[in-house]
């Protein structure tokens, strides 16, 4: 009964051991990735002062009008249930 016992002690005091270890490297592993993107530089779009996505004269609300109403699929069905 006795070396029982002391067989489950050393079991648990190695899976303790091994999931301590592993805990540990996966935390080093997070920080030095978080490390890494934080000194990566951010990427920009590289948008020049004259470049804009909305055409002279037009509004958003005009560019959302025509993504809706053009297009494959677009409109009303020809056959509509009533």
């Amino acid at each position: 009964d006795f070396a029982e016992g002391n067989i489950h002690h050393k079991a648990l005091l190695i899976s303790l051991s091994v999931c301590s270890i592993l805990l540990v490297l996966i935390i080093i592993f997070c920080y030095f990735r978080y490390k890494r993107q934080e000194t990566r530089p951010r990427y920009s779009i590289g948008l020049e002062q004259d470049e804009t996505y909305i055409p002279p004269g037009e509004s958003l609300k005009d560019l959302i009008e025509q993504s809706q109403s053009s297009g494959s699929g677009s409109g009303l069905p020809l056959l509509v249930r009533k």
